[in-house]
């Protein structure tokens, strides 16, 4: 097997003891490799994302029910979601293809890719066990868990746009971030904007960075069509 682009393991917080698994969960199927691929990897991955992420709101949200967690989590480890995170840390240019598969498929497909961040995960378990893993989960997917709001009721406009482009967008996340902040020191305005897939959808402000999230949610669900 080629040597892997080691450089990798700073994008995922983990520094392999065991590079053979890197390489194992960077080797896709169309290599025919005698020594494997990166499915089962991705089997392994798939149930260890689940338990770190389900973890995760457990503790963040002590008050929610099952039903509000499920969705939430289910928006977080999706396909859509997971292809994402794997794109925008360039996951993909580290995978090993045959030629023959990078001649019909230049760039990795999101199936690729969604199999790429579970064997990364599955592999990162497996050499440094549940710790190692979760601090690859929350590096990955820190921004989704920090955007992840549950509310029971209607009230909430973070909550009502996360359920509209769960639904809409096939479980894409709601992603803020803040601004400049406005006004003398006693009367202090944050400015917060609110981005889905790469667009900005609504900006807002309010005493608060939360207070701003919420306006600039609110603003967001006023632009949907």
């Amino acid at each position: 097997m080629e040597p892997v682009d080691t450089s990798i393991q700073s994008i995922i917080a983990h520094t392999f003891e065991d590079e053979s698994l890197l390489q194992l969960a960077l080797t896709h199927s169309s290599c025919d490799l005698p020594t494997g691929d990166n499915q089962r990897l991705e089997f392994l991955g798939d149930a260890v994302l689940d338990l770190v992420i389900a973890e995760a709101l457990f503790n963040q949200f002590p008050e929610a029910n099952e039903g509000a967690l499920d969705r939430c989590r289910a928006g977080i480890v999706n396909g859509q979601s997971l292809a994402q995170v794997a794109a925008a840390r360039g996951l993909g240019a580290h995978l090993k293809v045959s030629e023959a598969h990078r001649q019909h498929h230049p760039e990795p497909s999101r199936a690729m890719l969604e199999d790429t961040v579970e064997a990364l995960i599955g592999a990162v378990y497996l050499d440094g066990g549940m710790e190692a893993a979760r601090r690859t989960i929350h590096t990955l997917f820190g921004e989704q868990l920090d955007a992840c709001e549950l509310t029971e009721g209607s009230q909430n406009p973070k909550g009502q746009l996360q359920e509209w482009s769960q639904k809409a967008l096939d479980g894409a996340v709601p992603v803020y971030s803040a601004l400049d902040a406005e006004g003398p020191d006693h009367d202090r305005r944050y400015v917060a904007a609110v981005q889905l897939e790469g667009r900005e959808l609504g900006r807002g402000s309010g005493r608060s960075k939360k207070a701003a999230e919420v306006a600039a949610a609110a603003e967001a669900l006023r632009n949907l069509p």
